[in-house]
């Protein structure tokens, strides 16, 4: 359950765009706080300090149009308070004399008392919590606006200038936050007798967004390059392996879009990127509970995969609209029913039946077996609940989940802790997995931090080994290649694919 030392890292969803500011007050702010994007710096007064005092891989992101931005930090610098209501499962947001009452995965929401309804609800993510700040911040008093040419979040409890760049905090965050050189670069060079090309980026600059794509963020759909390459993104490469030859075209491993799981199947190499532009590698063992969060019994169920259309026995999948409108029943078990953030269906289900995945929520499905072990409790319909991805094995490369947005899988890896790595994976010990020469693409990262994309026209899996730790990287794994191998930069294909695409790593750079 949600704890108030959880609560000490909550941070909000805010719904900002190019020129939005708050409601003007016929007073100029005693107290402005300004916060960018992608940077765990902010400042607040004259302070130059951080965002999160008890973490640097706490900052700003961007998601769909939305900033994301910390909560608690905002309302305590400005005198205010965050609490946990137990009875209630909410979370209350304080500020003279005022409160906003949110529940997470609902819609619904309280201002001093009052129901109100939300176009976003609170969210949880990574042990933080998200939370719409233009309707917080204004139900609040405070006033918030957005500078879009440095995508710097700025709160004031007074009248904001319709400039915001004019503001003192604004300029001092800027340069005290905007890294030297390009963020992104792109080479020809040559390792290993092979010719590369090579994207580089910088995943901590705070102009840099990565994210990984779905044509229409739902599985088993493809596009061409060119429609995903309109997304307007300065660099794009293909990403997971797909079932291009099967009629559900699947990715393979695991797909985190803006912080969410489209699809998990654990059991190869993974890369992580944080918002702040970490990158984390291993091959993270993802689970996720569905956990209630009122002041009822405490239970949990969950998920050992997500959207995976495979059902056997011991098996439990999560699966969500980016399925579709529904999936099929192949193994007996039952299936939870949530919406809203609510348990709203509980019934057992047969092979041969078709379940539908409500647009505003998600199902659960579980196999005979696992409902009739001992653990396992019936659900009680009206119960709060929310969902939690975690790690159900310590992963051997100290993988962690917290603060990553960016998920995509590959295999066989390549270089691991600046060494070629010889392991083998299930599933990827053909030809042409490994011995055959043909395009392919990898991404590595270096020593210093910077993320590697690479693209080369024909290699062994041997050949790229050498050739990533050639360039640098002290970790490196092998991407979707074949027909599959795509790559885009600055307004040219590199290299066009012979099929259409799922899932692809998409670079955005704020100029």
């Amino acid at each position: 359950m949600f704890s108030f030392k959880r609560a000490a890292a909550l941070v909000l969803c805010a719904a900002l765009g190019a020129g939005l500011t708050g409601t003007v007050h016929a007073q100029s702010p005693s107290l402005i706080l300004a916060m960018r994007i992608g940077s765990p710096t902010c400042i607040i007064g004259s302070e130059l300090t951080q965002v999160d005092p008890e973490s640097k891989s706490v900052s700003p992101m961007a998601e769909s149009g939305r900033t994301l931005v910390p909560i608690r930090r905002i309302l305590e610098a400005f005198g205010g308070t965050v609490e946990w209501l137990a009875a209630t499962g909410e979370i209350r947001c304080i500020l003279n004399g005022d409160n906003v009452d949110l529940t997470l995965d609902s819609t619904e929401a309280k201002v001093n008392g009052e129901t109100v309804t939300l176009d976003v609800p609170a969210r949880a993510k990574n042990n933080r919590t998200f939370v719409p700040v233009r309707f917080v911040t204004e139900e609040l008093g405070l006033q918030v606006g957005y500078e879009s040419q440095h995508r710097v979040v700025v709160v004031a409890n007074g009248d904001l200038p319709a400039d915001l760049s004019s503001l003192s905090q604004v300029t001092q965050l800027v340069e005290a936050t905007t890294p030297k050189g390009e963020a992104t670069t792109y080479e020809t060079k040559t390792a290993a007798g092979l010719t590369l090309r090579v994207i580089t980026v910088n995943p901590a600059d705070p102009r840099v967004t990565i994210r990984a794509a779905l044509p229409g963020g739902k599985l088993n759909q493809t596009a061409s390059f060119s429609s995903i390459v309109s997304s307007g993104a300065k660099a794009v490469i293909n990403a997971n392996f797909f079932e291009a030859y099967e009629s559900i075209k699947d990715p393979i491993g695991h797909l985190m879009i803006n912080g969410q799981f489209l699809y998990a199947s654990s059991g190869i190499t993974s890369v992580g990127i944080t918002s702040s532009g970490e990158v984390r590698w291993g091959r993270p063992a993802i689970f996720v509970r569905v956990k209630t969060a009122d002041d009822g019994t405490a239970q949990q169920w969950a998920a050992f995969e997500v959207n995976v259309l495979k059902q056997f026995n011991n098996q439990a999948v999560l699966y969500t609209p980016a399925r579709g409108a529904s999936f099929p029943v192949t193994y007996p078990g039952a299936v939870l029913t949530v919406q809203n953030g609510v348990t709203t269906g509980y019934r057992t289900v047969a092979k041969g039946e078709t379940v539908t995945i409500p647009s505003n929520g998600y199902v659960l499905y579980s196999s005979q077996e696992v409902t009739q072990t001992s653990y396992y409790r019936v659900p009680e319909m009206g119960r709060k609940v929310v969902l939690e991805p975690y790690l159900y094995k310590e992963d051997p490369e100290g993988f962690s989940l917290d603060g990553v947005t960016t998920m995509v899988s590959g295999a066989p890896r390549l270089v691991k802790d600046g060494a070629i790595d010889n392991s083998t994976d299930a599933g990827f010990t053909e030809a042409r997995f490994t011995t055959a020469s043909t395009p392919r693409t990898a991404i590595g990262s270096t020593a210093d931090g910077k993320l590697l994309l690479v693209q080369t026209g024909a290699a062994t899996i041997a050949q790229l080994k050498q050739a990533m730790l050639a360039l640098g990287c002290v970790d490196a794994v092998n991407l979707d290649g074949g027909a599959s191998t795509a790559m885009y930069y600055n307004g040219s294909t590199v290299a066009s694919p012979g099929r259409a695409l799922t899932a692809t790593l998409q670079i955005f750079v704020q100029p």
